[in-house]
């Protein structure tokens, strides 16, 4: 089953960040960017009493994924809303000048970066995303109760950290108040562990942002970073020269579950990242989600068939959400 782009602009604009009239909606694009849906999202805003404006940028290598331009970074404190549609960086989402717009209650966002358009118009991008925002709430206010967090995998990954205090991150779709973020497609919830505290090892046998290939590889980590990888496959040969070349990208950035049953098991991890019952791991940046440490990448790993808990309760089991 597939929708249009017009269709999922229109659920986007109209009902996920509830555009109003007069409102100025920013849609940062680079040369890789889907124009199709960036000019149904631009229709769709005009369509609502809005406004928008396409803010182009380069496309990004590796040693500068979350940095805006600074043409972009001014424009965006005139914005009510930003839409990041680029597709070779994650820059409109993890840049430090977003973060700090959304702290300051200036901006509310929506994340559609490196993603395709099946990604916008199949597998979780269908999804009831009523239920799933009342179904990530759930999960976060749980969340919230919690000190500590264990996530194994049969692959063999066994991993724990502190959870004191930092931000619980409901992405379900919907973005309608200042400060609020939400992807597209979309269905997690996340938070980003102590700073510090994560130990174990992490064992990668899902799909990688920025890596291609199908090897699985291990991360020992101590002290909230990944302290040796063990592989020597493609992915694992690739991740070894950005930890190598790029200054804190050994920092656990992330833990994530994901809760959309729409979305597919197809190697894409934009898709399978938010996809119901598996969990992922970021390397990298994480000021998105409230830490200090600034790194040019943030890099989400998925892991299969895992199982959660937060302090004693099991929150998923084996790849099933279990939590209620």
């Amino acid at each position: 089953m597939r929708a249009t782009a017009t269709d999922r602009a229109d659920l986007i604009i109209t009902e996920l960040l509830r555009v109003s009239p007069g409102e100025q909606v920013a849609i940062v694009l680079d040369r890789s960017s889907e124009m199709e849906m960036a000019h149904a999202l631009a229709d769709a805003t005009m369509a609502t009493g809005g406004e928008y404006t396409f803010l182009t940028m380069p496309d990004r290598d590796t040693d500068r994924k979350n940095e805006l331009t600074p043409i972009v970074q001014r424009g965006l404190e005139a914005a009510d809303v930003i839409i990041g549609l680029t597709r070779a960086s994650g820059a409109p989402t993890y840049a430090a000048s977003v973060k700090r717009l959304f702290d300051a209650k200036q901006l509310r966002g929506m994340s559609m970066v490196m993603r395709s358009m099946a990604n916008f118009t199949e597998g979780g991008a269908l999804a009831d995303y009523a239920t799933l925002k009342e179904e990530g709430d759930r999960l976060a206010a749980l969340w919230r109760t919690a000190t500590r967090i264990r996530l194994t995998t049969p692959a063999g990954t066994e991993l724990e950290a502190d959870i004191a205090g930092e931000d619980v991150i409901v992405e379900c779709g919907y973005a309608t108040e200042p400060g609020q973020e939400a992807a597209f497609s979309d269905g997690e919830v996340s938070q980003m562990p102590s700073e510090g505290t994560a130990h174990g090892r992490i064992v990668v046998d899902g799909p990688v942002a920025h890596l291609t290939g199908g090897d699985t590889y291990e991360l020992e980590v101590s002290h909230g970073a990944a302290t040796g990888l063990l592989g020597d496959g493609p992915r694992a040969t690739g991740l070894r020269g950005i930890l190598a070349a790029t200054p804190d990208a050994d920092n656990i950035a992330e833990i994530g579950i994901g809760l959309n049953p729409s979305c597919r098991r197809n190697g894409d991890f934009e898709e399978e990242k938010k996809a119901r019952g598996l969990v992922h791991v970021a390397l990298g940046d994480n000021i998105f989600y409230g830490g200090t440490v600034r790194c040019a990448v943030h890099i989400d790993q998925v892991l299969y068939a895992p199982s959660v808990w937060l302090d004693d309760r099991l929150v998923v089991d084996g790849g099933e959400v279990v939590f209620e």
